[in-house]
């Protein structure tokens, strides 16, 4: 039966722009002589991570482990106090902030000074938007829903600025924008959500309507690819999250003739054609 089967790959699929931009910065400083260190993981997939370890770049959980070389700031961006930490120390910075990144973490921090509220929807444990809420002197409010969202108290006398996680759900985000420019007079919004991460959600929710089965490939922790799940599930049960070929299960395509395949921004291309050639095996 494996050869009866149409495996539709999701063209949003794999590295986005950010994060090849930024894989590719680190890959090509590895070359370099001096100690390399990046701080964290530079996205929440185990398969790079694991691949820039093998390139000699050391992961690190604080800035005052390095002592010199070179210290990677990685895709998901870091607030401004690391700049400044880095530069005392007399390291080199090599920034690969995703520029979509960085224009919520400015919004953030031009309006802060002008003086407005601004308020964040996205996941306040997550790497991008802690570094976002440091660049408004950690005065912005965070919401990761609507139903958040609702229970802020609102100043109608003072200025609001909402701005968003750049791999927040584009439907959830609309549905606060209007709830908060119906409740306030003096308000503003950017949709700083990725085109890239409102392509893939477009896309999975067409593929998910159109196959017998879905297969998500990403990070476990990555807040793009649990999204897509998300979306996937609930359009069709079949959905299956998996961080790469290991985890796929024969009895997931049991009488599936139609298999859709998305990945998340932080999936390589290796692992998506890893994947597709097991399905492909699979009787």
């Amino acid at each position: 039966m494996g050869n009866k089967r149409k495996i539709t790959v999701g063209k949003n699929s794999g590295f986005c722009f950010g994060v090849k931009r930024a894989y590719d910065l680190a890959s090509m400083n590895s070359f370099d002589c001096e100690k390399l260190h990046m701080l964290g993981k530079m996205v929440h997939n185990n398969d790079v991570c694991a691949k820039l370890k093998k390139m000699g770049i050391k992961e690190i959980k604080r800035l005052s482990d390095v002592r010199d070389g070179a210290i990677i700031f990685t895709a998901h961006g870091v607030g401004p106090g690391l700049y400044e930490k880095a530069n005392r120390n007399g390291l080199r910075i090599i920034d690969t902030t995703c520029p979509k990144v960085m224009k919520a973490q400015r919004l953030a921090q031009n309006f802060i000074e002008k003086g407005w509220c601004v308020v964040i929807f996205g996941d306040k444990h997550h790497k991008e938007v802690k570094g976002i809420k440091e660049w408004s002197k950690n005065e912005a409010i965070t919401a990761g829903c609507l139903k958040n969202i609702k229970k802020i108290k609102l100043d109608k006398k003072k200025k609001y600025c909402l701005i968003s996680q750049t791999t927040q759900n584009v439907a959830e985000f609309k549905k606060i924008k209007e709830y908060l420019s119906k409740k306030l007079p003096n308000f503003l919004s950017f949709n700083t959500i990725c085109d890239s991460t409102d392509n893939r959600q477009n896309e999975i929710r067409k593929l998910a309507k159109k196959n017998d089965a879905v297969i998500v490939i990403g990070g476990r922790d990555s807040a793009n690819t649990k999204r897509l799940f998300e979306i996937a599930n609930s359009i069709n049960p079949n959905s299956y999250l998996i961080e790469n070929e290991k985890g796929l299960r024969k009895s997931w395509f049991t009488g599936a003739k139609k298999i859709a395949i998305s990945a998340g921004a932080s999936t390589p291309e290796w692992v998506i054609r890893a994947v597709i050639d097991k399905i492909a095996k699979i009787d």
